[in-house]
């Protein structure tokens, strides 16, 4: 192993133990290095990395209570590109225990130390890590850009030229053919390493292959290959649930991503597989537990997001939707509650950015709880305050509030304003999250028989309006009224059909009056967006008259 000169590089020490802090840097001294410096928290280290580029960063793991980690320090350095590809960042802890180390890994640092441990080990660890990060520098530096098909041309050259970072280029070469979607020669490369001996780590690559090339089969028989070479390869458990779901086979994909949590529990990309799986397999309190867990876990790091929260409360409700008993309903529903209540007290959950308004998601949250205790016109109500005040504040529709939106709608029978909703998103070519894609696509097949039905009959009955076939548009209107009872357009419409009927006649009709009051006092009872509001007052005198024609 080269020796590596200390005495030029650029060092920083992270540890929030001040006892501790000093003994690194002493460590550091006595290995040669002049120029270090320490902080005894993340946010402070971050703040430093923005003024300096570092060659080697010690950071400790746990850097206090309700403060960022090693592991969000690392995640939004890179993120941010505070750290070049040469420099080495080592990731130090005195917490041994399976989960944090495996946890620590996936991060990849460029080494994980436990404590205590000796100046020796401390060297041999930053030399080893550095002497990689400097050979294979211009390689890193070309992925950290995306330039991904030069990276591929580079990986090749050190492989040809021959480097005893050999490994390294072949996982990195396999890694890089998976992002250019070359799945043919990622299998290729691994299936030379594997001709050899059945290594560990590329049966797991193996498998990731056949699962990414959709041969579940072999991507099943894979995995379970690698995970009996290593009963810690968390990765294998990913897949092998991967598989098993795409496979149609969700039990036992259930099972499989909760084994690679219960291994690492600190991957906020696992816990969204889990919620993915759970709710296809219904197990809407795993869900829960696991959207609980992707809002924890993002508080304080790169990956905060308003989206965390709402996907966290909507988790809430939909275990009290499916809860077994009425009990477990009530009592999902009031933790929910809490929750918001909680979240919106806390200092450091403050959810205000970008825009979201914390009212208005409360406003639709008490919708669905209306929804769900069978008050619909309370819901409904709900809603459409809900749906006033964003058009009234968002000249676009604002993501973090289309789930719990859609929800309602589609749950009401506001077919039409979800659609209009979904479209919207898509217009905006916004990245949504895999809960709110989840929770999205669910709850639109929910009722898309019913919602069919209801546009067909919708459809139909302006159709017949505008060929002045009033009885027929009344009939198709009653029957989208039927399916969505809650619908105030719809609503509008029969209102309409009912006029023209009702001025047909010289004598008149009671059962339509009676019927027309019903609507009238419904649409008087509801708050009104801007559309609905201008045709209800267009026909508002007619109505009245004939009411008591």
């Amino acid at each position: 192993m080269d020796k590596l000169d200390y005495a030029d590089k650029r060092c920083l020490v992270v540890e929030d133990r001040r006892p501790f802090l000093m003994l690194l840097k002493g460590l550091l001294m006595s290995l040669g290095a002049k120029k270090i410096d320490t902080e005894l928290s993340a946010e402070l280290a971050l703040k430093a990395c923005k003024k300096v580029s570092y060659d080697i960063i010690v950071c400790d793991l746990h850097l206090g209570n309700d403060r960022k980690n090693g592991f969000e320090f690392l995640e939004e350095i890179r993120k941010l590109h505070l750290i070049s590809p040469s420099a080495v960042f080592i990731m130090i802890s005195g917490d041994s225990a399976r989960s944090m180390v495996l946890g620590s890994l996936e991060k990849q640092p460029d080494d994980y130390l436990i404590k205590p441990f000796s100046q020796a080990q401390l060297n041999s660890r930053i030399t080893r890590a550095k002497n990689r990060r400097l050979t294979l520098a211009s390689l890193y530096s070309l992925i950290e850009h995306k330039k991904y098909e030069l990276s591929i041309e580079t990986c090749k050259h050190f492989l040809d030229v021959g480097t005893k970072y050999t490994t390294n280029c072949i996982q990195i070469l396999v890694q890089l053919y998976w992002l250019t979607q070359q799945y043919d020669k990622a299998e290729d490369v691994l299936r030379k390493q594997l001709e050899e001996r059945p290594i560990q780590w590329a049966l797991s690559a193996m498998a990731r292959t056949q699962l990414l090339k959709e041969n579940y089969i072999e991507a099943i028989d894979l995995a379970k290959q690698a995970i009996d070479a290593s009963r810690n390869d968390v990765d294998s458990y990913d897949i092998l649930a991967e598989a098993y779901l795409q496979n149609g086979m969700p039990d036992q994909a259930l099972k499989s991503i909760k084994d690679a949590l219960s291994l690492s529990p600190l991957s906020i990309e696992r816990h969204y597989n889990v919620c993915k799986i759970a709710r296809v397999n219904n197990d809407f309190e795993t869900a829960m537990h696991s959207s609980q867990a992707i809002f924890e876990l993002s508080q304080r790091s790169v990956h905060r997001n308003v989206n965390h929260m709402c996907s966290y409360i909507r988790s809430i409700l939909d275990a009290a939707e499916h809860a077994d008993n009425k009990k477990d309903g009530n009592r999902l529903k009031q933790d929910a509650i809490y929750a918001i209540k909680k979240i919106k007290l806390d200092a450091n959950s403050s959810i205000v950015q970008n825009g979201f308004d914390f009212d208005i998601f409360e406003t639709l949250v008490e919708s669905r709880i209306a929804f769900l205790e069978n008050h619909r016109s309370e819901s409904k109500k709900a809603l459409e305050e809900a749906q006033i005040k964003i058009e009234q504040q968002f000249s676009q529709f604002p993501v973090s509030l289309a789930a719990e939106s859609l929800k309602s709608m589609l749950d009401l029978g506001d077919f039409e304003d979800a659609i209009k909703v979904r479209k919207a998103l898509k217009e905006q070519d916004v990245e949504l999250d895999s809960n709110i894609q989840n929770s999205m696509s669910r709850a639109f097949e929910k009722v898309s028989g019913k919602q069919e039905e209801y546009i067909g009959h919708n459809k139909d009955g302006i159709l017949k309006f505008k060929e002045g076939k009033y009885r027929d548009s009344y009939a198709s209107f009653s029957e989208a009224k039927l399916i969505s009872p809650m619908n105030i357009g719809v609503t509008l419409n029969l209102l309409q059909s009912i006029v023209k009927l009702l001025e047909m006649t010289d004598k008149p009709d009671v059962s339509l009056q009676q019927e027309c009051r019903e609507h009238y006092r419904y649409m008087t009872n509801m708050p009104l967006r801007k559309v609905h509001q201008q045709k209800f007052e267009s026909m508002k005198l007619d109505v009245e008259r004939l009411m008591s024609k």
